[in-house]
């Protein structure tokens, strides 16, 4: 089937071996590649339902980030600027200069900094249910670094296990947020990477997360899609405004889902996508 084309494949860049999947263009159109960036503890399979859909006039990547899936590489140090950094590495190994990026929650989080890092590389956003930081408040932000609420994850390993801390965890954010928040296939996934990955680098990433700064988003020129899930959470959706204010070229997106729409709403989801990048694409009557 369509998905099948998207082979597997690992590349070294940096101190890394990157695992990722690589679809080339059913019909070439002389868009820029796609590069497809997941959400914390989760892997490139997430994007299984868009890789078909989106590869059919251009190609799309998906990678698993680092301390993720199959990729290898150190996880001290971990942080939203360093994974952006190895982003770029891994478009520097596979030779890709310009590329457009999709990335859900942390995966937005690592698109944003790559594109304030680099804005000349970066042809379009995708940015789907995205957070700038836990808080946009310095001060609150300074005070949640501090105390690492991300530690709490050790003790709970040893006592309950990485499989049940997940589950627990799932059902938590359920009782706040509302049942909707972290949809079935979220959940299968969120549970995986929880039982698969290092411990360390759990931490590191939650870690990261808990230290990201939103500044990244300052001075960016660059057309933007936001997408969230209609059962996302104020924080992230009031961020999705802030982002739209700030970039000013971001349309915003509701589809019916919750923090991973991508997963949610899979047809929905392709559908916005691909209208949208339809619209950046080159107009070949003008080369």
């Amino acid at each position: 089937m369509a998905s099948d084309a998207a082979l597997k494949r690992t590349i070294e860049a940096g101190d890394l071996t990157v695992a990722y999947r690589d679809a080339a263009a059913v019909t070439e159109t002389g868009a820029p590649p796609l590069l497809l960036l997941h959400g914390a503890v989760q892997t490139k399979a997430v994007w299984s339902a868009q890789i078909p859909t989106l590869s059919r006039s251009r190609r799309v990547v998906a990678t698993d980030l680092r301390g993720h899936g199959e990729t290898r590489g150190d996880t001290a140090g971990l942080s939203v600027e360093t994974l952006a950094e190895d982003g770029f590495r891994f478009l520097n190994a596979l030779g890709i200069d310009r590329v457009s990026l999709g990335g859900v929650s942390l995966g937005g989080m690592v698109a944003l900094e790559m594109a304030a890092q680099q804005p000349e590389r970066v042809d379009a956003l995708i940015l789907a249910d995205t957070p700038l930081a836990l808080s946009l408040h310095g001060p609150v932000r300074s005070i949640l670094e501090a105390l690492g609420p991300q530690r709490i994850l050790s003790p709970l390993f040893l006592f309950f296990g990485r499989r049940r801390t997940a589950r627990l965890g799932i059902a938590a954010v359920r009782a706040l947020f509302g049942k909707k928040w972290v949809g079935a296939d979220a959940e299968r996934h969120f549970v995986a990477g929880f039982a698969t990955m290092p411990p360390a680098a759990i931490l590191a990433t939650y870690e990261a997360i808990v230290a990201a700064d939103p500044a990244a988003i300052r001075a960016l020129d660059i057309p933007c899609l936001v997408i969230l899930g209609d059962d996302e959470v104020s924080l992230v959706v009031d961020h999705a405004a802030e982002i739209a204010r700030q970039i000013g070229r971001a349309e915003i997106v509701r589809v019916e889902g919750g923090h991973v729409a991508n997963l949610d709403a899979p047809e929905a989801f392709n559908q916005a996508v691909t209208s949208f990048l339809e619209r950046t694409e080159p107009d070949p009557t003008q080369s």
